[in-house]
C-alpha cells in the first residue's frame, strides 16, 4: 500500500483529526469559547469549564476519527460503526455538557 492509496482512503478523516485538534487546541489552550459558539447564542455560566470540557470531547471525536482512517484501510463497514457509534457518544456527552454550563 502506497501513500496516494492511503491518502485516497483516509484523507478526509486525517484531515477532519487536523481541524478537531486545532479546535480543541484554541479550547484548551486559549479557553477561546466563542469558536465553536454562535454569536447570536448567550454566553455561558463557566467559559473555563466549559472550555475544558468541550476541548476534551472534541479531542474525543478527533481521535476516533484518528481510528477511523486507519479502520478504513482494514475494513470500511467496522470504520463506519465505530465512527457512527462515536458520534452518537459525542452528541449525548455535548449535550450533557451545554445543559450543565447555559
Amino acid at each position: 500500500m502506497d501513500t496516494n492509496t492511503i491518502m485516497e482512503q483516509s484523507g478526509i478523516p486525517l484531515l477532519l483529526f487536523v481541524i478537531c485538534m486545532y479546535y480543541a487546541w484554541r479550547l484548551l489552550a486559549l479557553k477561546d469559547v466563542d469558536s465553536i459558539r454562535g454569536k447570536s447564542k448567550p454566553p455561558v455560566k463557566d467559559p473555563e469549564n466549559y472550555a475544558r470540557g468541550a476541548g476534551k470531547l472534541i479531542i474525543f471525536f478527533g481521535l476516533s476519527t484518528l481510528v477511523m482512517a486507519g479502520l478504513v484501510l482494514i475494513n470500511v463497514q467496522i470504520a463506519l460503526a465505530q465512527i457512527v457509534i462515536c458520534t452518537l457518544i459525542l452528541g449525548v456527552l455535548w449535550k450533557r455538557m451545554n445543559d450543565r454550563y447555559e
